[in-house]
């Protein structure tokens, strides 16, 4: 009995450890760490804050604490079902912060990644998205012109 909780608690522990490494995301420099999205951006603490601050309640979130100073910033929101959003900022180079988001208890990687796109557009920081939107528009343009000449061919 004492041999079988002793493995189930090791088969435990190597999932945790396994999972505190972090997964990478699609998004270049993003991780999801057990369900916080970490990411590393170029602007004060105080400007994520603002910019979360701008973001969570555009998404009418309601904003329960909002602070911060020159090394860390924290904004908590809650959504209408009650669940729990923070953004954690800590500044780690001259305008340089690591970034933490948080939903909910497990964290719900999808909702986070969109908090984090908008804050980058917010401080006017180059989303993934954006980088692979401009590329789809590029083919858009190019599929429009193919369709064009065989317009003009019949």
């Amino acid at each position: 009995m004492i041999a079988t909780k002793s493995r189930v608690w090791c088969g435990m522990l190597v999932v945790c450890l396994l999972l505190a490494g972090g997964c990478k995301t699609e998004q270049p420099g993003v991780t999801n760490r057990v369900g916080t999205i970490k990411a590393v951006l170029a602007a004060s603490p105080a400007a994520v804050t603002e910019a979360a601050n701008e973001v969570l309640g555009a998404m009418d979130l309601i904003i329960i604490n909002s602070t911060s100073t020159s090394i860390d910033g924290r904004i908590v929101a809650r959504t209408a079902q009650d669940v729990k959003v923070r953004v954690d900022s800590t500044k780690i180079g001259e305008n340089v912060s690591e970034v933490f988001i948080r939903v909910g208890r497990v964290g719900d990687a999808d909702l986070s990644l969109t908090i984090l796109n908008e804050i980058k557009e917010e401080l006017g920081i180059p989303t993934y998205e954006e980088e692979d939107g401009d590329d789809e528009d590029e083919d858009d343009g190019e599929e429009g012109d193919d369709e064009e000449g065989d317009s003009d061919g019949k």
